[in-house]
């Protein structure tokens, strides 16, 4: 059997783009669960949930930027 060689270019668009994914499914949960705190009566910690999904999206930002300097879609 014949094992396939990826380029570091290949592996980390690929890498890039499933954490990008992962973060993304994260993503809807806590806004799901901020959701959840709020209507509960716990507003610290929804506001400090809806601080996580601005720090995921300013990662994801991160994230897409690398992909793309790779090679990557968006480019």
């Amino acid at each position: 059997m014949t094992e396939k060689k990826f380029s570091d270019a290949e592996k980390l668009q690929m890498l890039l783009s499933h954490w990008l994914q992962h973060n993304k499914d994260h993503g809807k949960e806590y806004v799901k669960w901020s959701e959840v705190a709020r209507q509960a009566g716990y507003d610290t910690a929804a506001d400090s949930i809806a601080q996580a999904i601005e720090l995921l999206a300013k990662a994801d930002r991160a994230l897409e930027k690398a992909r793309e300097s790779v090679g990557g879609p968006g480019r």
